[in-house]
């Protein structure tokens, strides 16, 4: 019982074994249970053993009495050397929740012993790990346990120097934490890539040599994606192409990152797994949401529902949730009203989300049912509630904390809340958000947060924001030259592709139409000056118009 004690939760006979040494080691947990020290469970993932939580408490006492700790620890971390061996990639292939539920059952076993692993700098145990923790989270989208894990390993994992049985672990946890941080925060973080460049690289063939294959052509030339998308191994061709979508997305055309992500979904084809299908749907209804086609995106993600369902964990957020309220959204593109609120209601109470997250993003979408409903004092004040939250948490310094890309999501919802008033004529009552949007704009664009992890449909929302919000002062005071710099700065907003997921409120049609009402040869003026200008070009305009402006202010 000393022993067992080391696993917070609970264990399998095998398990068992790594601490209890030879003998018969299923009759002595049978004993054990016999004698209601332990409590037996089978579960899809096999038998299982736990102790009541007062049990593990008193024997854990007992082994630290006696000087048994260090032992127990050797064998958990035995243990978690050999099942994150085993199981690293298990839920890449084609049996997803068999060994997802396996790898769930252990997770916390797995937690204490890459802690310590960390604590005694052993490099097996780390990478086992860390691998198969990497693996689980990243197919479950639990982008707050993977941040955390990125966070604590990312150093370390940067310095081991892999032996020939610990390669192939070394290379999965390298390559899910760089992606994860990649498709988290932007850049690929330099520190793993450059472990990357040390190690041989993984076996072909397999979805991690693919992944492998395509993040070292990133490192050395972006350009060599598109050889590597015309790849006759259809692995390799897929990854590329996912990865491809990622940088056409980045340089502005999300029509070719649409149809790098369906180029993705193609290639992969009959040999994609469950988890691959998801993946490769999702990307596709996520750009989709981007362009407003929102019958298309919510056809892709009931695809991706389908396999992340599945995968739910009591307790926990995961993915499902972030794609019901997708699906939320995508329905709302396209009028779907009862819906939408079909959809949001799931997601609204996504197991394991923070009290903030909930409140943020099922008050943003609800406030869009009721703008659409004709509800309008009750939709924007909704607004109002979601913006104000986020910009008392801003102000106070507490950290949002669990929403990924958590600055975007704020500014998101500040463009927006700002829009919805405009529309309506209500912006006295958002003055606050107003006034702040040139100081907010000029950071983003010149000072200390124009960093590549705000995108460019963010810094146009906020431009769009800040034009609707002159168009309307410049309506009440008759300024002519006010409105013709603001209809400019809405086809600015349109060339960043502002962000357009929020339906009624950001509704392209709806902005290029206040644009051509306003000063239509102003607006086709600056449609075609800004039509197929670069990322970079495209920010320079945006400072240049919001100095102006300022000037013009002065």
């Amino acid at each position: 019982m000393r022993a067992l004690s080391i696993f917070p939760g609970g264990f399998t006979a095998a398990a068992a074994r790594h601490v209890l040494g030879g003998g018969d080691v299923v009759a002595v947990l049978t004993q054990l249970a016999d004698q209601s020290l332990l409590k037996v469970t089978d579960t899809v993932s096999g038998t299982r053993f736990r102790m009541l939580e007062t049990v593990r408490e008193f024997s854990t006492a007992h082994r630290e009495r006696a000087g048994e700790t260090g032992r127990a620890v050797d064998g958990l971390m035995a243990w978690a050397r050999e099942f994150g061996t085993a199981e690293a990639q298990s839920v890449f292939g084609a049996d997803l929740v068999p060994a997802a539920e396996r790898v769930r059952a252990e997770q916390d076993n797995l937690v204490l012993a890459l802690r310590h692993g960390l604590q005694r700098a052993d490099d097996a145990t780390v990478v086992a790990a860390a691998a198969v923790l990497a693996a689980l989270w990243g197919v479950q989208g639990n982008f707050v346990r993977m941040t955390g894990l990125t966070k604590d390993t990312a150093w370390y994992l940067s310095h081991v120097r892999p032996t020939p049985r610990t390669a192939e672990t070394t290379h999965t946890a390298v390559l899910l934490c760089a992606m994860a941080d990649y498709l988290m925060r932007g850049p690929l973080p330099l520190r793993l890539l450059v472990t990357l460049r040390r190690l041989p690289p993984a076996p072909a063939g397999t979805l991690m040599g693919a992944a492998d294959t395509v993040v070292r052509a990133m490192i050395e030339d972006l350009g060599a994606l598109d050889a590597l998308c015309a790849s006759d191994e259809p692995l390799v061709a897929g990854v590329a192409s996912g990865a491809a979508s990622y940088v056409y997305e980045q340089r502005q055309d999300i029509e070719g990152a649409l149809r790098a992500a369906r180029t993705t979904l193609a290639v992969f084809g009959s040999r994609a797994t469950p988890w691959m299908r998801a993946v490769a749907h999702s990307r596709i209804g996520e750009l989709c949401l981007q362009l407003g086609r929102g019958e298309e995106a919510g056809a892709h993600l009931v695809e991706t529902l389908a396999v992340l369902d599945a995968l739910r964990e009591p307790g926990v957020s995961s993915g499902a949730s972030r794609v019901r309220g997708a699906m939320a959204l995508a329905n709302l593109q396209r009028g779907a009203v009862d819906e939408a609120e079909h959809w949001l209601e799931p997601a609204a109470h996504g197991e394991g989300d923070t009290a903030a997250d909930l409140f943020m993003f099922g008050s943003s979408v609800r406030a869009e049912i009721l703008l659409a409903r004709g509800d309008v004092e009750e939709g924007l004040a909704l607004w109002r509630r979601v913006a104000g939250r986020l910009r008392d948490t801003a102000g106070s310094g507490e950290a949002t904390g669990e929403l990924p890309g958590s600055a975007s999501w704020a500014l998101e919802v500040h463009a927006t809340a700002v829009i919805a008033h405009a529309r309506h004529d209500r912006l006295d009552l958002v003055p606050d958000l107003v006034g702040d949007l040139p100081g907010v704009l000029a950071d983003l664009l010149d000072g200390p947060a124009a960093g590549p992890e705000i995108g460019e449909p963010v810094r146009g929302a906020l431009l769009l924001a800040l034009a609707v919000a002159d168009l309307d002062r410049a309506r009440r005071t008759a300024d002519a030259a006010l409105t013709a710099a603001a209809v400019r700065m809405i086809a600015l907003a349109e060339a960043l592709r502002f962000l357009r997921e929020f339906q009624p409120t950001m509704s392209a049609t709806h902005a290029r139409d206040l644009a051509e009402q306003s000063d239509a040869a102003a607006y086709a003026e600056a449609g075609a000056a800004y039509a197929g200008l670069d990322r970079d070009a495209l920010r320079a305009a945006a400072s240049a118009a919001l100095r102006a402006r300022t000037a013009a202010a002065g």
